[in-house]
């Protein structure tokens, strides 16, 4: 029997060899008892499962064996159709164990839609196995060295904070794509950040968030004032994770001081105009490391100008937020002044 499935070869054209393999065995590691192997003499690449079946129902792009669940790698159920797509457009031969029987993708013109489309050849096997053996010919040792480094074996929220891994995510164990503006990789659980349809993009706002957590709860108070320094997306929203009684604000305050002693820090043009006409110290750092600062002291521009012109300005400023009656009596007490 022969299935046909009319998606043009074109389809997921970024993807490769790594984001096919990633999608089989994000489906096996959903179905449990996932194993993946390599023979290097024989460039075989082997993922199995103790248990499942697959079905022909299962090749309708759109359905799932699987519930919506958040925690499933393979949530989308389309993974291994478009997996089977990639690796026979970039000629990869590949066999299905499939409990019973032998399924064997292809690419193959069709007459009736004038094209190259999928199609699964299945045939009855010599042997029967519990679960499914997907198997990828002609793969070099150096194809399977990176995806090697795309699995990680520990299943953890952690961070990566080595160089080869800057901005690499990894979900479930298994990389998802790199956040070319993170100083730092890291690797989540399934369901701590959102993916997007195919899983090769993270919600920028989920992403900061949940590195943010993960560097207030590390307790490298140091690294993260660093990264706040550096204006790092890691640490965009570490004040949101700061819990009441924490030493994460004081901790910071620190290594501030250590730094740049008692000056004050500034970060817009007009801060640093006030703080030079004052004749005090200043220091130029993001709003973020500031805000932290300001969660343990308050640090305020002296103003020498005349007390009538700093009253005139916050008049100006603040007019619409102050009431009828304190509108009326700062209106007064200019006047007053002014005779």
């Amino acid at each position: 029997m022969k299935f046909t499935l009319p998606i043009s070869p074109e389809y997921v054209a970024h993807w490769g060899l790594w984001e096919a393999v990633r999608e089989i065995y994000q489906n096996a590691l959903d179905e449990g008892g996932a194993k993946l192997t390599y023979n290097e003499w024989k460039g075989l690449l082997e993922i199995s499962t103790e248990t499942g079946h697959l079905t022909p129902q299962s090749l309708v792009l759109g359905t799932s064996t699987k519930r919506a669940d958040e925690t499933k790698r393979g949530k989308f159920g389309e993974g291994y159709k478009l997996a089977l797509l990639v690796l026979a457009r970039m000629q990869f031969a590949v066999t299905i164990q499939n409990g019973d029987e032998l399924w064997i993708p292809a690419l193959e013109y069709d007459e009736q839609f004038n094209a190259d489309i999928l199609t699964i050849q299945t045939e009855a096997s010599n042997e029967t196995i519990p679960g499914v053996l997907f198997t990828i010919a002609q793969v070099t040792p150096e194809q399977y060295a990176d995806l090697q480094r795309n699995i990680r074996a520990e299943v953890v929220d952690t961070i990566l904070d080595d160089l080869k891994e800057s901005g690499r995510i990894y979900v479930g164990g298994l990389y998802v794509s790199t956040a070319k503006r993170f100083k730092c990789g890291y690797a989540f659980r399934p369901g701590v950040v959102k993916l997007d349809r195919d899983r090769g993009m993270v919600d920028d706002f989920d992403l900061a968030y949940a590195t943010s957590r993960l560097w207030t709860d590390s307790g490298h108070s140091a690294r993260v004032s660093e990264l706040l320094e550096a204006e790092a997306p890691d640490v965009e929203y570490v004040e949101a994770h700061i819990s009441e009684g924490s030493t994460f604000a004081t901790d910071h305050y620190n290594y501030y001081v250590a730094r740049h002693a008692y000056a004050i820090p500034v970060s817009t043009q007009e801060e640093i105009q006030r703080a030079a006409a004052a004749g005090v110290k200043w220091v130029l750092v993001p709003e973020k490391v500031k805000a932290m600062l300001h969660l343990v002291k308050s640090w305020f521009i002296p103003d020498h100008r005349p007390l009538l012109d700093r009253l005139k300005e916050f008049q100006k400023r603040h007019q619409y937020y102050l009431s009828s009656l304190g509108r009326r009596e700062l209106e007064d007490i200019i006047k007053s002044l002014e005779q």
